[in-house]
């Protein structure tokens, strides 16, 4: 390519990416380019920084846990911190919904399922300003490349205050029947949960509990960040 084509190819792109953003007023979180939810490069190196890791439930120590061996794994793709931790903070407080999607499909792509499951996500606090459920938004990425219903059939039984910046401890407390399943169970696919982050795992095993009453199987849980043991 001649000098003087790779200039003007140069400022297509730059014109191109403008106009994208006229049309469609979005741009990528992590490296800001214009028309893009988010660069498929710009994800991966996500994930790529922010190994996953599959835990158990209960101590969040790895699965299977000799200690408790009837809890189930948790999965998450990434460590919550960095890049990891600014998508999330995009997505829920930055009100880019449109990220929960390509979130979850990434999540879809490097963890397959061992069979037919339905995915549940885990509510939204009652009371939440937020105009939408992240945890649902991601669980649609998921069924996405899965193929696989979305159950968004759990609520919280009571208004709770959220549990950002809650001491470990006092999420830790948070009592197991404060999730309850909305409806019937209308399919026998065991149920896997969905969250965004998972940090001492209080709220999944709440969400378990309310799948378990109601006369399903928990399979597991998927989310974007574990934040480790706390």
């Amino acid at each position: 390519m001649t000098p003087h084509r790779g200039i003007w190819r140069s400022r297509l792109e730059r014109a191109a990416g403008v106009l994208l953003h006229l049309l469609w007023p979005v741009t990528c979180p992590v490296c800001g380019r214009p028309g893009s939810i988010i660069c498929r490069e710009c994800i991966l190196e996500v994930v790529e920084k922010g190994p996953g890791r599959e835990c158990c439930s209960e101590c969040l120590r790895p699965f299977p846990c000799a200690d408790h061996p009837a809890a189930f794994p948790i999965k998450g793709l990434t460590t919550f911190g960095g890049l990891s931790r600014e998508l999330v903070h995009s997505l829920k407080y930055g009100s880019r919904k449109c990220l929960g999607k390509p979130m979850g499909r990434l999540i879809g792509e490097r963890i397959r399922p061992a069979g037919a499951v339905a995915l549940v996500p885990v509510p939204l606090h009652r009371g939440s300003e937020r105009a939408f459920n992240q945890s649902l938004e991601i669980a649609k990425g998921i069924s996405g490349e899965w193929v696989c219903p979305v159950a968004d059939r759990l609520a919280w039984r009571e208004r709770r205050p959220s549990q950002v910046g809650l001491s470990a401890g006092l999420r830790k407390k948070l009592p197991r029947d404060s999730i309850a399943w909305k409806g019937k169970v209308d399919s026998d696919l065991p149920v896997v949960l969905v969250d965004d982050v998972c940090t001492t795992g209080a709220t999944l095993r709440a969400a378990a509990g309310a799948v378990r009453a109601a006369g399903a199987r928990v399979e597991g849980a998927l989310v974007w960040a574990l934040a480790g043991i706390s």
